[in-house]
């Protein structure tokens, strides 16, 4: 598209130069600027795009900014009230408006967004409606699905567009995006014109970020925004709430013109019956609107129920039938890293989970327990670099609910594992090293060791990684594979 013309598709957009100047691509990274490329000046916590615009130009790209600029004579420009919003906006009238040929469903919460997010994609394609989706382990088109290589839970907001362009390529008539208060907060889903805003919960992530609670989930709520304001599809826009979650009553202060509610009590419009654990999963009957399906969940732990109904409260926002959804659940395949089990026939439970933070950690290990029957827990966990995951709380969440642990390594970046270490055993209060837990830094050698203490009927879970392929060392990513790990040790041990 001409500048011109793609200024003129964007609210607010003015073109300062270069109004003939043909763009082919969106960029915000200065370094990937040339000729035929629009870059946008993004202001970021580190760096300000303004500071770059000047050496893009030269490069021969056009530019969009906020702030006035000295550009090289002759550059093409574009000024815009937001550069952030503009971003979005940018990319996707470029690529032809793609959410606008979709119907869209938007997933957040601080917990099971990436489970939800893949099970509302599998029910809507199983329930007719072909659905790409966008999420923390991978993408998907047509076909096959990609891993999410971008390191990012949402893409930045240029290729989450050139994403939905594939999908509509690819015969996709719905898509699903996974969205982080990240990427709420910073425009990267500008452009995608939600039909529902769906919600697992929402708890005290991502402090150092947003600062405070009520901005944390300010942020989130930003989804429904979103949502409202969307051109209409023919589906009444509507947020997905939980109706268990302490969020609810202020999320549902949010106008939207219609709520969906889900969980377990009768207040709720979509709601799990007869819950019980059955083999690997989950068995339940799922009512809404005064039917009733069953549901053999083949997914573990109460969490999946919960993120189970809000992925069918989304189908049925889109005017799925209530049998297909349930079917839809039944068969989903499962997703890596998440409460994945690894089984080589021995006489106990290995899961390899996500779980990162204090809350996930303890969430996690809570539910576990709860299906121990006779045996014991044992975790293998590490803190990460990031300070909102608060170490201290992780070993606070071992020491309550698990009965062996070893606090070994995770993604530690540029801080000295042992350090990370020690902040997690400092919230360990009332639990002795060696008798009740181990510090093992090689995250091998971890594995390895609460995998030999097993005994049957025992329930060992490594979590932290999930689905991740690499760790994060203060020289670089390094590969690694957490079930990868715990194979080799079974293997190691004759099963």
């Amino acid at each position: 598209m001409r500048l011109s013309e793609l200024a003129a598709a964007v609210p607010g957009a003015a073109v300062g130069a270069g109004g003939g100047f043909e763009v082919r691509r969106v960029v915000q990274d200065s370094r990937l600027a040339g000729p035929g490329d629009l870059f946008v000046a993004v202001r970021g916590l580190r760096a300000d795009g303004h500071d770059f615009a000047a050496a893009a130009a030269s490069r021969g790209a056009a530019v969009a900014a906020e702030l006035p600029l000295h550009l090289p004579p002759g550059s093409a420009f574009v000024r815009l009230p937001d550069t952030r919003a503009g971003l979005g906006q940018l990319a996707g009238a470029l690529w032809g408006r793609p959410a606008r040929r979709l119907l869209v469903v938007g997933v957040t919460g601080s917990a099971g967004k990436t489970t939800t997010t893949h099970l509302a994609a599998h029910v809507l394609e199983a329930a007719g409606l072909p659905a790409g989706y966008l999420s923390t382990v991978a993408v998907r088109a047509a076909g096959a699905p990609d891993g999410n290589r971008s390191g990012q839970t949402t893409m930045e907001a240029p290729e989450v567009q050139a994403w939905l362009a594939r999908m509509v390529a690819g015969g996709a008539r719905a898509a699903v995006i996974e969205a982080s208060s990240h990427a709420l907060e910073q425009g990267r889903v500008a452009a995608c014109d939600f039909d529902v805003a769906a919600f697992t919960n929402v708890g005290t992530d991502h402090l150092d970020y947003h600062g405070s609670a009520q901005s944390y989930l300010r942020a989130k709520a930003r989804l429904i925004e979103l949502c409202a304001a969307a051109p209409g599809k023919g589906v009444e826009k509507t947020a997905v709430l939980n109706r268990d979650d302490p969020s609810y009553d202020a999320l549902a202060a949010y106008d939207v013109p219609r709520r969906l509610t889900y969980g377990t009590g009768e207040a709720a419009d979509v709601r799990a019956l007869d819950v019980r654990r059955s083999g690997s999963g989950m068995a339940m009957r799922i009512a809404a609107g005064g039917a009733e399906a069953p549901v053999q969940l083949p997914l573990p732990a109460m969490f999946n129920v919960a993120n189970a109904l809000c992925a069918a409260a989304c189908a049925l926002a889109l005017g799925r039938p209530l049998e297909e959804v349930a079917a839809g659940l039944s068969s989903f395949p499962g997703l890596s890293g998440r409460l994945e089990r690894v089984d080589r026939g021995q006489p106990f439970r290995v899961y390899v989970d996500f779980a990162h933070s204090a809350v996930g950690l303890a969430s996690l290990l809570r539910e576990l327990r709860s299906d121990l029957g006779g045996g014991r827990l044992l975790a293998v966990f590490g803190a990460t670099a990031r300070s909102d995951h608060d170490p201290a709380g992780m070993g606070a969440a071992a020491a309550r609910h698990a009965d062996h642990f070893v606090i070994t390594t995770d993604d530690p970046l540029d801080v000295d594992p042992a350090e990370l270490a020690r902040r997690v055993e400092a919230g360990a209060a009332g639990r002795a090293r060696g008798r009740d837990y181990d510090v093992l830094l090689d995250r091998r050698a971890a594995i390895r060791r609460a995998v030999g203490l097993a005994r049957a009927g025992d329930v060992v879970v490594l979590a932290g990684k999930g689905h991740e392929r690499t760790m994060q060392l203060a020289s670089g990513p390094v590969p690694w594979d957490d079930r990868a790990e715990a194979e080799a040790a079974l293997r190691d041990l004759g099963w």
